[in-house]
């Protein structure tokens, strides 16, 4: 089954952005979450179950706005659980324990000698001779560039710079070496890590990011296999696994994942289904670059046998309750932690050929899809930086030949209790003509420079998505949600995934950020 997952998850967190300020949209309003139990759980016939919403098995419907510049077309299908009710569950974010991280890690990696994976984010003295060469170059197209007058004062700054890295690169090692530094695979707390090396950049860096959590982060002794895993209120908690002869994948704070609806990318001698994984290359750019397969590159397994891999390692880590949401065979270009940084192989990338399957947990064969979008805050609130993230849960294998190469799971979840058993809904005519109000005044160009924005909607679904308070970003709500699937081309941005998120309970449109 082919969805939309990952563009939901990467663009629904900006569909309804500023909405609910706007005076005409008092249907995107604060919602209490007790308040939406209490809805669900009423009866009458102003409601409806999932078996009534069955007789919709389409949706069309064409309207415009020439004052706010949208038009909207629907010609969509409308997919209906076959589920006997849907329910209300309290939710929570699963915080790792140190069991679940040597029970994944142990599956993943075997049991192997472990060192720091901190030491892949070692700059070694190859990646500050680059540096060196760079800011050179830069003193020189200055030159050519400028007046020798500003030449000469921007050599000043750049020299600055230059010595700095200088002293970097005296202390820098020639290659590394994680030998070096065994772990003992500890899930410790980011400032503990920080005060037993404080000279070490990257528990720098992620004290800055994550002052108040906690990472196990390690590595085997030849740097072919690398395992994550963080607690982190800000960015949400994840597990993220990664392996090639060439080495494992970046990992961040953001977790892992694969985007499977990437926008093509126009390489000379890219192989079927190529992922370019984060880059966008401009047409010169694009023919200087290389692609190679990893060594041994082989993903000859069958769809079918790649599921039976992931669903039996699913089985034995007791996630009995996610399904199959989407997946594919593709090759997708590697974002290495340990790079060659020669110049003469700056535009060589690596791919690898697996195959790539999202699952989602389900309530009763009824997945939770997220279509509500990601919760995120960003800005001041008074001297201090806010920005949280809480994308939604799933997991995602990458599997070939090799057996299981990649895995994450991002934002886990407990489920806390059944609320409500059996919610009552909105009749789906109620549902559309929200769709049909509110859909001119979301996709509303924000700036006169903007391009009308034309919505096309061809599918509408029925699954559940997590809802939570405004300030909470690791409690809310589990709830059947609506939504409006299509592309958007102009306004504010074009996209592909979902348009429109209803709340199928009290038929309140979802703003992605407030997560309500």
């Amino acid at each position: 089954m082919k969805h939309r997952i990952m563009t939901a998850v990467l663009t629904a967190a900006l569909l309804l952005t500023g909405c609910a300020e706007n005076p005409e949209s008092s249907v995107i309003v604060h919602k209490d979450m007790e308040k939406v139990i209490e809805e669900a759980a009423q009866t009458g016939e102003s409601k409806a179950d999932v078996a009534q919403l069955r007789q919709y098995d389409s949706y069309t419907a064409d309207f415009e706005s020439e004052s706010l510049r949208v038009s909207v077309h629907a010609d969509a299908q409308v997919d209906i659980p076959q589920a006997d009710q849907l329910s209300v569950f309290r939710v929570k974010q699963h915080d790792f324990t140190q069991e679940d991280v040597d029970r994944f890690r142990n599956a993943l990696m075997g049991d192997v000698p472990l060192y720091e994976g901190a030491g892949l984010q070692v700059r070694t003295k190859k990646e500050y001779e680059e540096d060196i060469r760079m800011i050179r170059e830069e003193i020189k197209r200055s030159y050519d560039e400028f007046d020798a007058e500003t030449a000469a004062e921007n050599e000043k700054a750049y020299q600055r710079e230059l010595d700095y890295i200088q002293e970097q690169y005296e202390a820098a090692p020639e290659e590394i070496n994680v030998t070096e530094h065994p772990s003992a695979g500890k899930l410790e707390t980011v400032a503990a890590q920080l005060a037993a090396d404080p000279e070490s950049e990257y528990w720098q860096w992620q004290n800055s990011l994550n002052p108040e959590g906690s990472v196990s982060f390690v590595c085997n002794a030849d740097v072919t296999a690398a395992f994550y895993v963080q607690n982190d209120a800000d960015h949400s908690n994840n597990i993220v696994y990664s392996a090639s002869p060439v080495g494992p994948e970046r990992m961040t704070v953001m977790g892992g994942g694969v985007y499977l609806d990437q926008d093509p990318v126009d390489i000379p001698g890219a192989p079927e289904n190529f992922l370019a994984n984060g880059i966008c290359p401009g047409p010169d750019e694009s023919a200087a670059m290389k692609l190679l397969p990893i060594p041994g590159d082989s993903a000859e397994l069958s769809q079918a046998d790649a599921e039976k891999q992931a669903e039996d390692f699913l089985h034995s880590m007791g996630l009995d309750d996610f399904q199959l949401y989407e997946g594919g065979k593709y090759a997708k270009r590697l974002d290495l932690s340990l790079q060659d940084h020669d110049p003469e192989n700056a535009n060589t990338f690596y791919y690898r050929t697996s195959w790539i399957l999202n699952y989602c947990r389900s309530f009763d064969g009824v997945m939770l899809e997220q279509n509500s979008g990601v919760k995120y805050a960003e800005g001041w609130e008074g001297e201090s930086y806010r920005k949280q993230f809480w994308p939604g849960e799933y997991i995602c294998f990458e599997i070939s030949d090799a057996g299981i190469v990649g895995f994450s799971w991002n934002a886990p979840l407990d489920i806390m209790e059944t609320v409500v058993e059996n919610a009552a809904l909105k009749p789906f005519d109620e549902i559309s003509g929200t769709f049909e109000r509110m859909m001119p005044m979301v996709a509303a160009p924000k700036e006169q420079y903007e391009e009308d924005a034309m919505i096309t909607v061809d599918r509408v679904t029925l699954s559940y998505s997590r809802i939570s308070e405004k300030d909470s970003f690791d409690t809310g709500l589990v709830i059947p949600v609506w939504g409006f699937l299509g592309d958007q081309k102009g306004g504010s941005m074009s996209f592909t995934g979902t348009q429109m998120a209803i709340n199928a309970i009290d038929g309140s449109v979802i703003d992605a950020s407030l997560g309500y």
